[in-house]
């Protein structure tokens, strides 16, 4: 049975270097083989993610979270 405080989970996706993609499914591997823990992708894409904008937010927000989105990022381009 599910936590109900947990939020909902979407879908979500962009492009990464291949590299990186590597590195990151080879980090979940190392943490699972380290620790025995059932850790996901998911896992380290949110924590990172939340990790980073947080950081962003003390930076150049005054420490607050921005506004949510109510329209589509437009597309990006390395």
């Amino acid at each position: 049975m599910s936590d109900p405080t947990e939020e909902r989970r979407e879908r979500f996706s962009t492009q990464i270097r291949p590299s990186t993609q590597s590195r990151a499914r080879a980090t979940v591997r190392g943490v699972r083989q380290a620790t025995g823990a059932d850790f996901t992708l998911a896992q380290l894409v949110e924590e990172a993610l939340e990790r980073y904008c947080a950081h962003l937010e003390r930076t150049y927000n005054n420490e607050r979270p921005w506004s949510a989105a109510t329209s589509p990022l437009p597309p990006g381009r390395l």
